[in-house]
C-alpha cells in the first residue's frame, strides 16, 4: 500500500469523537469500490455542472465537470476506482499517487484517477483549485486503451488555451442539457482525450527521471547530493541530466532547490512555522542566506510573504 494510503488507514480508523468539528469523514462504496477521504468544513467545493441521466446512445459522456476548489486538510481515497477523471491543476499543488507512483501536481499539469486502480488525492498547499471532468461511456476503456492513456498517470499539458476551452465548453453544455449539447458534449469528451494522448507522445517521463522527482520529494526536509540522486535514479549522471533537461527544462541541482522554496513557501502559508525554524527544517546554512535565497525567488523576503499571507486570511 501506499505510503499516504497507509497512513491514512489509521487516521480513516479514528472514532468520529476524536475529529475537529470542522472536519467531517465520508464513506461511499458501490460495489467492489470504496471511496472515503476527509472534507474541510465546505470543501472540497465542486462548482461542478451535471447530469445524472445520459442518452446511452453515446460512446462517452461527462456525468460532471467544472471546477474544484480544495484546502489542505481535505484527502480522498479510493480503492478499486469506479470513476475515470482528467484531473487538470489551476492553482496550489496536488499531491496524487496510483500505481505505486507519488506524483506532485503543479499548476499546468495533469493527472488521471483511471479506473479499477486505488489511488489518492491531497492538497500540498494552503489552498489548491483544479478543473475536473468525470467521464463515462460504453467505449470509454476500449478508447483509454486505444489512446494509450490507461498507463498514463500524469501529463504536463501543452496548449493550455486548447484544454481549457474544451473543459468550459464541457461545463457549459452539461447546463444546457439538451439533446444536441449531449451530443456536442460527447465529441468533445474523445476530443480532449485525442488531445491529452498527442501530449502524451512528447511528455511521458523516462522512468529514471520519475524516480529523480520523486526522491527530490522525499528529500526535501533532508540534505542530498547530486551523487545520492544519481544513484536512486538508476541513470548516469550525464543521462539524468540531458532527462532533466529535456522534460523539466533546468538541471537536477536547481530543480531541488526551486522546489525547496516551493516547500518553504508553503510551510509559510500553514503559519506554523517562523523563518528561522523553515530555514533548520530545509537544512539552509542560515536564515539569512534562506531569506536571501527566498527573496531572489518571488521578489520579497519571507516575513513579508508570512504578513501579507495573514492580511490575506
Amino acid at each position: 500500500m501506499y505510503v499516504i494510503l497507509s497512513i491514512t488507514v489509521d487516521i480513516l480508523a479514528r472514532s468520529k469523537a476524536e475529529m475537529p468539528e470542522h472536519i467531517r469523514f465520508i464513506e461511499v462504496r458501490r460495489g467492489k469500490s470504496w471511496l472515503g477521504g476527509y472534507n474541510y468544513g465546505p470543501y472540497p467545493l465542486h462548482k461542478f455542472s451535471i447530469i445524472n441521466k445520459p442518452d446511452p446512445v453515446y460512446p462517452l459522456w461527462t456525468p460532471s465537470c467544472g471546477l474544484d476548489e480544495w484546502r489542505r486538510e481535505c484527502y480522498r481515497e479510493r480503492r478499486f476506482s469506479d470513476t475515470f477523471a482528467v484531473e487538470y491543476v489551476q492553482q496550489g499543488v496536488f499531491i496524487f499517487q496510483q500505481n505505486n507512483l507519488t506524483m506532485r501536481v503543479n499548476p499546468g499539469e495533469i493527472f488521471l484517477p483511471h479506473l479499477d486502480m486505488d489511488n489518492s488525492i491531497r492538497c500540498e498547499t494552503a489552498f489548491a483549485v483544479k478543473k475536473t471532468v468525470i467521464m463515462e461511456g460504453p467505449l470509454l476503456r476500449q478508447i483509454l486503451e486505444m489512446l494509450g492513456l490507461t498507463r498514463v498517470d500524469m501529463i504536463s499539458a501543452g496548449d493550455h488555451a486548447r484544454l481549457d476551452g474544451i473543459i468550459d465548453r464541457l461545463y457549459e453544455l452539461n447546463g444546457e442539457n439538451t439533446q444536441e449539447s449531449r451530443r456536442e458534449s460527447s465529441i468533445l469528451c474523445y476530443s480532449l482525450l485525442v488531445e491529452l494522448a498527442e501530449m502524451i507522445t512528447v511528455c511521458r517521463r523516462p522512468p529514471e527521471l520519475q524516480r529523480a522527482l520523486e526522491y527530490i520529494y522525499n528529500q526535501l526536509e533532508s540534505t542530498m547530493s547530486l551523487q545520492d540522486l544519481v544513484r536512486h535514479s538508476g541513470a548516469s549522471s550525464a543521462t539524468l541530466h540531458r532527462q532533466f533537461r529535456r522534460y523539466m527544462n533546468t538541471s537536477p541541482v536547481a530543480y531541488y532547490l526551486e522546489q525547496k522554496l516551493e516547500r518553504a513557501k508553503t510551510l509559510l502559508e500553514s503559519h506554523s512555522y517562523s523563518v528561522k525554524e523553515i530555514a533548520e527544517l530545509l537544512h539552509y546554512s542560515s536564515p539569512q542566506y534562506f531569506a536571501s535565497e527566498f527573496k531572489r525567488k518571488y521578489g520579497f523576503p519571507p516575513k513579508h510573504f508570512k504578513c501579507r499571507r495573514k492580511q490575506g486570511n
